[in-house]
C-alpha cells in the first residue's frame, strides 16, 4: 500500500490500510540536511536534495514543494528578511507608503522574475522523482500576497478606509496567483494555496466574506475549469468560515488549532471540519499541534496524534497533518514519532474495530 493509495482512498471517502499522514515540511527539510534557511529557500538544487533525503527518512504520504511565503511578494519588489531560526518574512512592503504604486505593478513572469523560476525548478525535480506518495506545491494565496505587498496592519485599515483599493489589489494578486499556479501545473504537480492571513484570528468572518471569498471563488473556478482541484490552508481560528471555504469549492482544507484567547470559547475545529467535509465531499486535513515539535516528548506527540485520529473516528475524508509548517529547527525525533504514531494509531482495523 503506497502513500498515494492512502490519499486517494481518503479523497474518495474510503479507507486504505491506515490514515494518510504527513507533516507540513518546508525549511525544516533544509535544516535537517545542514542547510541554512536562506540556502534552502534560494538554492533549488540543494532544496531538492534536502527534500529527497527528508522523504527517505520519514516516508510521508504526501510530499510538498514548499520553501517560504515571501517569494511571491519578493518578485514584486518587497524585501525578504532571513533568519537562522524562523521562516523568512517581508520587512519592506512595496505598497506600504504609496498605494498608488499598484497601478504601476505588473504581474510577475514565473519563468523570469525573482525566485519564482527556482521554485518551478524545485517542482520539476520533485515531480520527476516519482514518489509513491501524493505530491503538491504550496503557493501563496491572494489575500496574503496582497497583505505582504501593502503591510498587514495597514491593509486591515484599508478595508475600512478604502475598500475599493482593497478590491483592486485583490484582483491583481488573484491574477498573480493564477499565473503562478498555471506555471506550477506544467510541472505536473498538485496545487495548494496557503492564505494564512485570511484567518479569523486576524480578520473577522465578515471581512473574509467581503474581501477574500470572492477571490478565492475566482481562483477555484479558474482551475476547476481546467479540471484541477485546489487545496487551501489558513492559519489560526477558521471554524467561522468553514462553510464559506466549502462553498468556494476547495477540494481539501487544512486547518490549524483554534487560537481564541479564552479557552472556554475554543472550538474543536477538526471535528467541525470533518463533519462538514463528510457531508459535502471535502477532505479535512490537520491538526496536530505543531508548536510542540521543538521540545515534545514521544508521549506528547503520540497523544496529539491520537487526539486527532480519535476525534475523526470512523469518518473518512481525513488526512492527518500538522497544524501548520514545522518549525525549521524542529526536533527530528518529534517528526519520526509523529509518523510512527500515525501508522500505529491510524491503522484501519483499530479505527473501524473500535
Amino acid at each position: 500500500m503506497t502513500g498515494r493509495d492512502r490519499v486517494v482512498a481518503a479523497y474518495k471517502g474510503a479507507f486504505a490500510d491506515c490514515v494518510p499522514a504527513y507533516p507540513i515540511a518546508g525549511s525544516f527539510a533544509g535544516c535537517l540536511d545542514g542547510l541554512s534557511i536562506e540556502e534552502y529557500c534560494t538554492n533549488p538544487r540543494k532544496a531538492v536534495k534536502a527534500m529527497l533525503n527528508y522523504y527517505e527518512r520519514y516516508q510521508p504520504d504526501i510530499m510538498i514543494a514548499f520553501n517560504d511565503l515571501a517569494k511571491e511578494a519578493e518578485a514584486l519588489g518587497c524585501r525578504v528578511k532571513y533568519s537562522d531560526y524562523v521562516v523568512p518574512s517581508i520587512d519592506r512592503h512595496v505598497l506600504q507608503d504609496d498605494k498608488g504604486a499598484l497601478a504601476k505593478l505588473e504581474v510577475p513572469d514565473p519563468n523570469r522574475d525573482g525566485r519564482l523560476p527556482a521554485f518551478l525548478e524545485q517542482c520539476e525535480a520533485l515531480s520527476a522523482a516519482k514518489f509513491p506518495s501524493g505530491l503538491g506545491a504550496v503557493l501563496v494565496g491572494p489575500w496574503t500576497i496582497a497583505m505582504l505587498l501593502r503591510n498587514p496592519e495597514i491593509m486591515c485599515l484599508d478595508t475600512i478606509d478604502d475598500p475599493a483599493f482593497v478590491h483592486d489589489l485583490m484582483r491583481f494578486s488573484t491574477e498573480y496567483a493564477k499565473r503562478f499556479g498555471d506555471a506550477v501545473l506544467k510541472t505536473k504537480i498538485g496545487l495548494s494555496y496557503t492564505d494564512p492571513t485570511a484567518s479569523c484570528s486576524l480578520v473577522g468572518p465578515d471581512t473574509y466574506r467581503e474581501f477574500i471569498k470572492p477571490y478565492h471563488q475566482d481562483l477555484v473556478n479558474y482551475f476547476k475549469a481546467k479540471k484541477v482541484g485546489t487545496t487551501v490552508h489558513i492559519c489560526g481560528t477558521t471554524h467561522q468560515i468553514h462553510e464559506d471555504l466549502v462553498d468556494v469549492g476547495f477540494v481539501a482544507i487544512t486547518i490549524d488549532l483554534d487560537q481564541q484567547a479564552d479557552p472556554a470559547l475554543q472550538v474543536d475545529q477538526l471535528d467541525k471540519l470533518v463533519t462538514l467535509g463528510n457531508q459535502r465531499g471535502v477532505v479535512g486535513i490537520g491538526n496536530v499541534d505543531v508548536t510542540i515539535f521543538e521540545r515534545a516528548t514521544r508521549a506528547e506527540i503520540e497523544a496529539e496524534v491520537k487526539r486527532c485520529i480519535d476525534t475523526v473516528g470512523k469518518r473518512s475524508r481525513f488526512v492527518l497533518s500538522t497544524s501548520c509548517e514545522l518549525p525549521p529547527r524542529a526536533n527530528p525525533d518529534c517528526v519520526k514519532w509523529f509518523m510512527d504514531a500515525a501508522r500505529e494509531y491510524g491503522r484501519v482495523e483499530r479505527i473501524l474495530g473500535s
